[in-house]
């Protein structure tokens, strides 16, 4: 699948910061992931941000309407993200794609984000080398106001954790801000969301006022 429009890296600047908890490997596993309707729609955050939720496989079809033969490589995707949403944010005027798989640990149901496609033009190409595109998983949960919140896990609670040596996950400190970077299976880290979510671990959500989307007809 093609993007309708690639996003400029520096709108990553606020969403994925060194603040929340990066993984080489996706959050979720095949058997976790968990479709839900509800995420479907235009959202709008305190900070005037907007979010748009399409489903990866509507557009998908969408874009390849009326196609007889398609490659390999494009049905490959199509099996692997149906699942999905194709999240479009936007903040300060800086647009951002990214795939986001919706999969559940228990009754909980998490958003697995990992950017889709970024314009290289809008950076140093040789910089632009350098970037990994990893996961970062938010804990979804619906308001009785039809806003949904999105909670990221704090990579200041984690490493003080490795540090207190109180978790035992596989991970890295990398580049030269010392991020955390998880480098666990995706097994593995299902299993650690369950023990976390069930932990009364303080203040173990980043702290982010600007992570409640409202529907976009409703006032932020």
């Amino acid at each position: 699948m093609k993007a309708k429009n690639s996003f400029i890296i520096m709108g990553l600047a606020l969403l994925l910061s060194s603040c929340i908890v990066k993984s080489l490997q996706p959050f979720y596993t095949v058997e976790s992931q968990h479709f839900d309707e509800r995420l479907i729609g235009d959202f709008i955050t305190k900070s005037k941000s907007t979010w748009k939720f399409i489903s990866f496989k509507k557009e998908w079809e969408q874009e390849n309407q009326g196609q007889t033969k398609l490659m390999k490589e494009d049905l490959d995707t199509f099996e692997r993200y149906k699942n999905a949403y194709v999240v479009e944010y936007i903040s300060r005027d800086k647009d951002a794609l990214f795939i986001a798989m919706p999969f559940k640990v228990g009754d909980d149901l998490f958003l697995d984000f990992t950017p889709f496609e970024y314009e290289e033009s809008s950076i140093n190409s040789m910089a632009a080398q350098h970037l990994i595109k990893a996961h970062s998983a938010a804990y979804v949960n619906f308001n009785e106001d039809g806003s949904i919140k999105l909670s990221w896990i704090s990579e200041t609670v984690l490493k003080r954790l490795f540090k207190e040596q109180k978790l035992k996950l596989k991970h890295e400190n990398v580049g030269i801000d010392d991020d955390l970077v998880l480098t666990a299976s995706s097994e593995e880290l299902q299993a650690f969301l369950k023990k976390f979510m069930a932990s009364n671990i303080e203040n173990k959500w980043k702290k982010d006022d600007t992570s409640t989307l409202k529907p976009y007809n409703a006032k932020p």
